[in-house]
């Protein structure tokens, strides 16, 4: 049993600066992509998260060879593993990516439903029907998904939803399918735009990529490249919304504030200047949130990954705020560990109605990565001591958050509740 936690008195201004470390998500989809080919991939600026760490456990156990010096992460050799063993797909939803890959590779992939957090079903069925209409059979038995495939053909595909996971694991099977294949309606995010500059350096034919349609022209091989990743603008948004929640001055770095657009749009008022620059942002707050509401919504829309840190700050505003979330089904559970520590909030169906106030430390649970980094920007404001478990949700996809805001001046540490 974990029982450690992040624990946090709240009242401190941040100020500083700051560089982000890459983006999980990016890397992530980028590191299934190198089974692609037996020649080296590179991939430069990969964080120090537990979801790197996994999935580079991950393509070891399916026989490619992995070495980390720093941040550079290379994979080379070749694939010879149609399944592995459940836990590490259980752990982390981007296992999914191991679909599209392997399936390119061996013509054969076995493996368990993914996992990752518990933020609503994400159905699969996108990805399902664009690997069979490109030629795939699939069954799902059970726990078990099964999909082979003698030979993938390009194809015209409308996906219903522009599914981020989808379009990535589309893009990696079309990159090496017979012909040409056209993604219709596909997700916009910019680490789709990484995932396809990336595979293009290793020889893939691909263009439209950050627009909702993908043209891409098979080949018959990629060849290996070095690729550098972009910093994370989820952990630079967090950031943002602590600044702009207990008040100060901090400068960020690494992340591209042409992908924060939305972010910055929820945040700005008078009380909350941000000032942008070609190599990131300076964000400056009295600590007065002003009561506004947000939609998540697939890019360039607000982010659903930036909703229980935008909803932290609401518990403090000065009037009433409402939270719609349309991406996932399940991603309130933060609600109940914010009324813990005296937030207002109602949530029906898919919408959070907030009463801003004052909160004051408790005790409090991460239910998920993103629930957890909204606890802990709400405990940096709050009166009182504040201690955040399950931080292994939390350490998927920020590295050592308590180092990163303690190093603004937030009164944060990790220990042993």
């Amino acid at each position: 049993m974990d029982d450690r936690c992040i624990e946090i008195k709240g009242g401190s201004r941040l100020c500083g600066k700051l560089t982000v470390h890459g983006a999980k998500n990016a890397v992530l989809p980028l590191l299934a992509a190198s089974l692609l080919t037996d020649e080296e991939v590179t991939i430069d600026n990969c964080p120090y998260i537990s979801d790197v760490d996994n999935m580079a456990k991950l393509l070891c156990e399916l026989g490619a060879h992995v070495v980390r010096e720093g941040r550079r992460i290379s994979v080379s050799g070749h694939v010879t593993g149609v399944r592995t063993g459940a836990r590490l797909y259980k752990t982390m939803r981007s296992s999914m990516f191991m679909l599209g890959a392997l399936l390119c590779v061996l013509g054969e992939v076995e493996m368990p439903l993914p996992g990752g957090c518990d933020i609503g079903a994400r159905p699969l069925d996108i990805h399902l029907d664009g690997l069979r209409r490109m030629g795939a059979r699939t069954l799902c038995d059970g726990e078990i998904l099964n999909c082979r495939a003698s030979g993938l053909a390009g194809a015209k595909i409308v996906m219903r939803y522009p599914s981020v996971g989808a379009t990535e694991n589309l893009l990696m099977c079309a990159s090496l399918a017979n012909g040409e294949t056209m993604l219709v309606n596909c997700a916009r995010e910019p680490e789709i735009v990484a995932l396809a500059e990336g595979l293009r350096a290793m020889g893939a034919k691909i263009s439209g990529e950050g627009s909702s349609v993908i043209c891409i022209e098979g080949v018959k091989k990629l060849h290996g490249a070095d690729l550098h990743i972009g910093g994370d603008r989820i952990v630079a948004g967090t950031v943002l919304s602590a600044t702009a929640l207990c008040g100060g001055d901090v400068t960020v770095y690494g992340a591209d504030v042409g992908d924060m657009k939305s972010i910055f749009q929820s945040f700005r008022s008078e009380h909350c200047s941000i000032e942008e620059s070609p190599l990131g942002f300076r964000v400056r707050s009295d600590g007065q949130i002003k009561a506004r509401s947000v939609i998540t919504a697939p890019y360039p829309l607000f982010p659903t990954d930036m909703q229980p840190q935008f909803l932290a700050c609401q518990c403090f505003a000065d009037g009433v705020s409402r939270v719609r979330e349309t991406v996932f089904e399940n991603r309130f559970a933060h609600a109940k560990e914010l009324s813990k520590m005296g937030a207002n909030i109602s949530v029906h169906a898919n919408c959070a109605t907030v009463l801003g106030g004052s909160l004051h430390g408790a005790d409090v649970y991460a239910t998920d990565l993103r629930a957890g980094a909204g606890l802990c920007v709400a405990a940096m404001r709050a009166d009182g001591v504040s201690r955040v478990f399950n931080p292994h949700y939390i350490e998927r996809g920020y590295e050592d958050f308590a180092e990163l805001f303690s190093s603004l001046g937030a009164d944060i540490k990790n220990t042993v509740g």
